[in-house]
């Protein structure tokens, strides 16, 4: 669950960008440990937002992400095929799934708030 916030809404936004703006940056970089992070840290904000749009957007940036690392550098360390070999799925894969279980956590709570 997302834990209330006492920083301000702004202020998350405006972090949630730049953590989007360093993923890309790192990752244009090859630097996929920290375009990782940076997406991680991104998603923490999405979700103490609460914004279904945010998480959608990286819900699909990790997938664009890792189908890109699969084609051009599958040997980086948590490739799908790199990972699969160590029985995980890759830390990628894991971000989707997050952003899209948070999207069904937000979406129950505002169901059961309105029954």
């Amino acid at each position: 669950m997302a834990k209330s916030s006492r920083t301000d809404e702004s202020k998350v936004r405006d972090i949630y960008s730049r953590l989007i703006q360093i993923n890309q940056e790192m990752f244009a970089d090859r630097e996929y440990d920290i375009a990782y992070h940076a997406l991680a840290g991104s998603l923490h904000c999405a979700a103490t937002l609460r914004e279904i749009n945010y998480l959608a957007q990286l819900e699909h940036l990790a997938d664009d992400q890792l189908a890109w690392i699969d084609a051009h550098d599958p040997d980086y360390e948590h490739s799908t095929q790199s990972s699969a070999k160590r029985g995980l799925a890759s830390i990628y894969k894991n971000l989707a799934k997050m952003a899209v279980a948070r999207v069904a956590i937000i979406q129950n709570e505002a169901k059961h708030r309105h029954d």
